[in-house]
């Protein structure tokens, strides 16, 4: 992307990239900052399956430190600077295409040079192999092998989810610009519920304490064994937010928003039924074995003391 960038720019002159890309009428006021939420509500659905799934990459982190140092390196800045990237290569395709070409496939189809041809094609390919590996193929791997620990491991886990997502056609789902805000707005629909009750059940119903080795444990006295092995309160709530987001996704119009909907519908939910009927534990956090988020939090940075230099 960074040599499309220089190709591009060098073949328009900085002078002639205009960032000011529309083609709509121009937009001001709230009604830009209504179509940047608009955007913004699109791309987190896109990222909630890692998102829910943040342990299974987590797991291999090699301390706190090296989680937040990822996140902010992997998200923001990453994220931030393709951005940049994108719009530029956008913007110079006016001057150097005579229009605005936003597909960046397609513009490296316009480049005359083989070799670019080729190196586009070879750095799409992989780019594409690398964000289905980490949204698509991790997550749902660790999903199917978890339902059954000891019958799916994590590769059978994975030839199920590479398997499926074929079975699935998601190049129909993905032919054109409306069929991807839909098949976002019903996926944010669906995992925003359960996103909201893993919040609440950690930081407003357990108030972060976890007794860590019964959360591997499937012994029926352990202290979340609930019932059958399952939360009730966590399968109500499940269904209460996520069939009228689901709905409201597809009739009323709200499907961008059809995340930030169903994780507060999941999270008002599931800390209701909690409160009427208590299903979680409230720990003492001096119990042997039980892990405290909150004093986690605070003595994370003092609890690795640096090594004397020789």
């Amino acid at each position: 992307m960074i040599a499309l960038a220089v190709y591009l720019v060098s073949e328009a002159g900085w002078s002639a990239v205009d960032l000011d890309l529309h083609t709509g009428p121009t937009l001001s006021g709230w009604a830009t900052v209504g179509m940047m939420a608009g955007a913004i509500a699109i791309v987190v659905p896109y990222f909630s399956g890692p998102m829910l799934n943040f342990g299974d990459f987590a797991r291999y982190g090699r301390s706190f430190g090296a989680v937040k140092r990822g996140n902010v390196l992997g998200l923001p800045v990453n994220f931030l600077f393709f951005l940049v990237l994108t719009v530029v290569c956008a913007s110079a395709t006016v001057p150097v295409f005579g229009e605005l070409i936003t597909d960046p496939i397609e513009t490296v189809e316009r480049i005359d040079a083989p070799v670019a041809i080729l190196l586009g094609g070879v750095t799409f390919v992989t780019a594409t192999v690398g964000i289905n590996i980490v949204a698509n193929f991790i997550a749902p791997a660790f999903d199917f092998s978890n339902v059954s620990p000891q019958k799916i491991g994590w590769q059978a886990g994975g030839m199920v989810a590479a398997v499926g997502s074929v079975l699935l056609t998601p190049w129909n789902w993905y032919d054109n610009a409306d069929g991807i805000r839909f098949s976002l707005g019903i996926l944010g629909s669906l995992i925003g519920p359960l996103f909201g009750i893993l919040i609440a059940g950690y930081y407003v119903c357990s108030r972060q304490r976890i007794a860590v080795d019964d959360m591997y444990s499937m012994s029926p006295r352990g202290r979340y064994w609930f019932r059958n092995g399952y939360n009730p309160n966590a399968v109500i709530a499940i269904a209460a937010a996520g069939i009228p987001t689901i709905l409201l996704t597809l009739f009323a119009s709200v499907g961008d928003y059809g995340w930030f909907i169903g994780c507060a519908l999941g999270f008002t939910v599931f800390v209701g039924l909690e409160r009427v009927r208590p299903m979680i534990p409230v720990l003492d956090p001096t119990e042997p074995g039980i892990s405290d988020g909150a004093r986690a939090w605070c003595t994370c940075r003092s609890s690795t003391p640096t090594p004397p230099r020789r």
